[in-house]
């Protein structure tokens, strides 16, 4: 497992890794490749070569679990920082979540 420096509580800058990058360069790289395969490669490129039947959808599939299972272990890793503005990062993950139920709940009871 990487090594996390514990950050100074006055300072604001992002949590650095033991090896000098941040946290979120390898995750973001992972998933600017996920997004590129997701949605240029499987739509584009794919039907240019007839391979689009039933492999486009089980790649899209993989690839969204794919990029779910990194979102979750970025918030995991996150949390683990020293980094003081992480409640706020993850209250802005964590609350649209909660919001966007609600108002789902809310038009499922409207309609009994």
């Amino acid at each position: 497992m990487e090594q996390i420096k514990l950050a100074d509580d006055r300072t604001s800058s992002l949590p650095i890794l033991a090896f000098g990058t941040t946290v979120i360069g390898v995750p973001l790289l992972i998933t600017a490749v996920r997004c590129t395969l997701q949605y240029i490669l499987v739509p584009f490129v794919l039907p240019l070569f007839s391979v689009s039947g039933t492999f486009s959808p089980i790649v899209n599939i993989l690839a969204s679990v794919f990029g779910l299972c990194v979102i979750l272990y970025n918030l995991a890793r996150l949390w683990r920082t020293n980094w003081r503005k992480r409640y706020i990062l993850l209250s802005s993950f964590i609350i649209p979540v909660i919001l966007v139920s609600i108002y789902f709940d809310y038009l499922y009871f409207l309609s009994i």
